[in-house]
């Protein structure tokens, strides 16, 4: 085997905490939670056994089974009511990337007051590891040794006491001698490198289509004034699509339906601006203000329906917390021939009525989509066309690359001047900039929208109200069929209580037949009734026995997930993110581990950095972010928030650095550091008096101050992930936990890709992705430096930086200056042991304010609700 394969190996199972007690699992765990027998009843002496007194039959215990790696629950069966011989046959598939001592299953009593456990098991990591041999090899040259294997077991085995501390001794003891029952299991843990092998996410609800044409934009409007970017062999130029201009002109042609959703939508908004907007009100056909040409397509008998959340705390006299007009859309098209249903989160059969309602006012319907029938783009009749991304149709939302502060109150911005970073008036400015990203597609991928739209509706408005599509025709996927040649899946976060989802797909669901697994080997285990094994090192196909995630019995699609690691995990050379928020990982952070803010993309991330350092090959990964979440940002709401993007931020940053010093500590490199690899930026801008539209004196002291220094961060909204300039992810998803859990907020991503523009090991693709990201770079940076072409490069990291750098020292300058480069470094750096406010701010707070760049733990806000 060749030396250099031999060394990087070592080195990533050093990384890999693969010689001790604890390792790293870097994969999937297939679980499979099959029965549990003999049970004690805890329910004996309950308050439900209260119907015992009137002659029933006692209550017994009501049975679920959890299992853990560390604090990090993997899953959460359904309780079975009064069985103490509870079959469950419950599969899931839990993506890992933990560095753990093993998994603890526990089984306890569904109580009114307080769960009680009626047993555990612990299952040592080491007998989950099994590494690839010379013997392996021999068998397939093609493997790597020291390369983890796939290996399966399945169990019976006895349950041990499992008590909390403070238990009493005396109780304790005496408890150890009562038989617990049995718990048989079945666990499979598989390799990273048996996954990922695929663009289309396997085990996913909705599929991959093929056959479709997809539009990449940037922010509401693109006005073409950022950089030239030519691509492709053949030096095409990219023309920048208008995304509000577009929804506008798709709404004014749809025949038959459209249907919309939306977190926010506010009525009185134009979708058109400036010369168009005045063109458009003198031809005197279509409105371009939402609510009036919404209006206007229900009366032409286009069936319009519309779906928006329902802010629990808004009112006829509030507007609620988040100010979604949710209420004066509600009022707006009452008595109208527009279907306008209002949903909020619910809680289901499993939640008390106190979670129930925390349910509906903490979380979020979020999801953003429109779709409607539409003239064939490539020949006569109609087709359907959807756009899906991250831009609400509410105030605030319309911008361009340019990002007017106070130079278009009164013109393009008049009744939309939206700000909530400071407190500021619409007539004193500024305004908060805006950059976004969407999408839209035609093609068979937009029947996977109308079925997402479809289950949404029924489960929560009048099913009556849909069309049925089938009838015009519009739904026959050779029909559809676009000649763009891009491929798609859609993803969603979403669960049971809010979503209606297909009883065809639910009943197809197998959980398989453990006999038809691999050649099972009978394991000695003194803890076991009956223990078998088996492994192997080759790449056989990882079949999925369902497509939905199930959490306490209920179905949940967490899609959305699953998509982000399996494209983290393909990459080769580069991945650029831009997201509202960036927290989660709680397992890898320094303390607060127990947080439920689990989901894994900031360590996945963090493994594939590892993994490249290992391997001595370059790759990068660009976040963009806001500079602070909306909000004050002395506001304890946002000081929490900041909060915990700093401690999942600081985790990564600790990780890379350790995984750079052990590169170092065993070759004769030096001087490697984490911006190498990792590097987060965020947006900002400054303008001259020069042209300002701010009619009134500065009244708060925050326009006091700004009216002065004249600037403020570019609010980055965009929800978007490009791997390799061959995929690129966009939806409504920020990576946060309530985004990603599935129980949380509701959202929609569309994975899009061009199988004619991959990545090989060796190259990036020059297709409509790697254009559109250098799009955004050069709209961003105002330049179209050559060394954006090669995002994994050191020259492109370099003068990625300096550019960001220049532009931050204009931004924190005395000197008020236009800036027509907008891309800053993050406001906080890494010292080398921890994140600390970048050099330069004053006290470590933000420009024009006394807030914490770091954030501070909120002792008011819990987590749940920040995460």
């Amino acid at each position: 085997m060749d030396a250099a394969i031999k060394t990087k190996n070592a080195f990533f199972n050093k990384l890999m905490k693969r010689d001790s007690d604890a390792c790293t699992l870097w994969g999937m765990l297939h679980i499979k939670i099959i029965q549990c027998t003999n049970l004690r009843n805890l329910d004996r002496m309950g308050i439900k056994n209260m119907r015992a007194v009137i002659g029933r039959e006692r209550d017994k215990s009501d049975p679920y089974v959890t299992a853990f790696l560390d604090d990090y629950r993997l899953l959460k069966t359904r309780h079975i009511n009064d069985d103490l011989n509870p079959k469950f046959d419950e599969d899931f598939y839990c993506p890992v990337g933990h560095c753990t001592k093993g998994i603890t299953f526990r089984v306890s009593d569904k109580d009114i007051l307080r769960d009680e456990s009626l047993g555990k098991y612990f299952l040592p990591v080491e007998e989950l590891v099994q590494l690839v041999d010379e013997k392996d090899i021999e068998a397939d040259s093609s493997l790597v040794l020291g390369d983890l294997k796939r290996v399966g077991l399945h169990k019976v085995v006895n349950l041990e006491a499992d008590y909390l501390k403070g238990d009493l001794k005396r109780i304790v003891n005496l408890d150890k001698r009562k038989n617990r029952g049995t718990l048989e299991f079945f666990v499979e843990f598989i390799p990273v490198r048996m996954l990922a092998n695929t663009m289309e996410v396997p085990g996913c609800y909705f599929t991959q289509t093929k056959g479709n044409s997809v539009k990449l934009y940037m922010n509401a409007d693109d006005d073409g004034s950022s950089p030239l970017v030519k691509f492709g062999n053949d030096d095409k130029v990219w023309e920048p699509p208008r995304l509000w201009r577009d929804i506008y002109d798709a709404i004014c042609n749809a025949k038959t339906f459209v249907y919309m959703v939306g977190w926010s939508i506010d009525t009185d908004q134009c979708l058109l601006r400036g010369d168009e907007l005045k063109e458009a009100q003198a031809a005197g056909k279509y409105d371009p203000q939402i609510g009036p040409l919404l209006k206007q397509k229900a009366e032409e008998n286009v069936r319009v329906n519309l779906m928006q959340w329902d802010d629990y705390s808004s009112g006829v006299m509030f507007p609620g917390m988040m100010k979604t007009y949710d209420e004066k859309t509600r009022a707006y098209f009452k008595s109208s021939s527009v279907n306008a249903s209002f949903m909020s989160m619910a809680g289901g059969e499993t939640n008390s009525l106190l979670e129930g309602q925390n349910k509906k006012m903490a979380f979020t319907h979020h999801q953003k989509f429109i779709i409607m029938d539409s003239p064939k783009k490539n020949g006569d009749g109609r087709e359907l066309l959807a756009f899906v991304g991250g831009i609400d149709l509410t105030e605030g939302r319309w911008d361009n690359q340019k990002h007017p502060l106070f130079r278009t109150l009164q013109s393009d911005h008049k009744g939309d001047t939206y700000g909530k970073c400071f407190r500021t008036s619409k007539e004193n400015g500024p305004r908060q900039p805006w950059h976004d990203i969407h999408s839209a597609v035609r093609g068979p991928e937009t029947i996977h929208l109308i079925q997402a739209f479809d289950e949404r509706w029924k489960k929560q408005a009048d099913g009556t109200q849909l069309v049925d599509l089938k009838q015009t025709g519009l739904l026959d996927e050779e029909e559809l069929d676009n000649a763009g040649g891009w491929c798609a899946q859609l993803s969603r976060s979403i669960d049971s209580r809010v979503n209606e989802f297909d009883p065809s797909i639910v009943n197809s669901f197998d959980s398989g037949d453990l006999e038809s697994y691999f050649d099972w080997i009978d394991v000695e285990d003194q803890t076991a009734n009956l223990s078998r094994k088996y492994d192997t090192a080759s790449n056989a196909l990882v079949s999925y026995g369902r497509c939905l995630d199930q959490k306490k019995g209920r179905l949940v699609d967490t899609s959305i997930h699953d998509t982000n690691i399996h494209h983290i995990r393909r990459a080769k050379h580069s991945i650029y993110i831009e997201s509202q928020y960036f927290m989660g990982s709680s397992f890898m952070w320094s303390k607060d581990n127990a947080v439920k803010c689990s989901n894994m993309i900031a360590s996945e991330l963090t493994l594939k950095i590892c993994e490249k350092i290992a391997a001595r090959e370059p790759f990068t990964v660009y976040i963009l972010l806001p500079m602070w979440m909306e909000g004050i940002p002395a506001a304890g709401a946002t000081q929490g928030l900041l909060h915990w993007q700093r401690v999942t931020i600081e985790a990564m940053h600790q990780k890379v650095k350790n995984a750079l010093d052990i590169r170092m500590a065993n070759s004769s490199e030096e001087g490697l550091k984490v911006s190498d690899y990792l590097n987060f930026y965020c947006l900002g801008t400054r303008e001259t008096e020069q042209g300002s539209e701010a009619t009134g004196t500065p009244v708060t002291d925050d326009e006091k101050v700004l009216s002065k220094t004249r600037r403020h961060q570019i609010y980055i909204h965009s929800k978007m992930m490009i791997v390799d300039d061959e995929v690129v992810l966009i939806g409504t998803a920020n990576i946060n936990q309530r985004s990603l859990d599935g129980c949380r907020d509701s959202e929609i991503m569309m994975t899009s890709w061009q199988p004619d523009h991959v990545a090989t090991k060796d190259s990036i693709p020059n297709g409509d992705i790697h254009a559109f990201r250098m799009h955004i770079w050069a709209a961003i940076t105002n330049q179209m430096d050559d060394a954006f072409r090669n995002p994994s490069s050191p020259e492109c990291v370099r003068a990625f930086n300096q550019i960001a750098e220049k532009n931050w020292q204009k931004y924190i300058g005395e000197e008020t200056v236009d800036m027509d480069s907008h891309l800053l470094p993050s406001p906080f750096e890494f010292d080398g042991v921890k994140l600390k406010a970048r050099t330069g701010l004053k006290d470590g707070c933000f420009t024009d304010t006394k807030a914490a760049v770091i954030g501070k733990q909120s002792m008011i806000f819990p987590e749940i609700f920040l995460t």
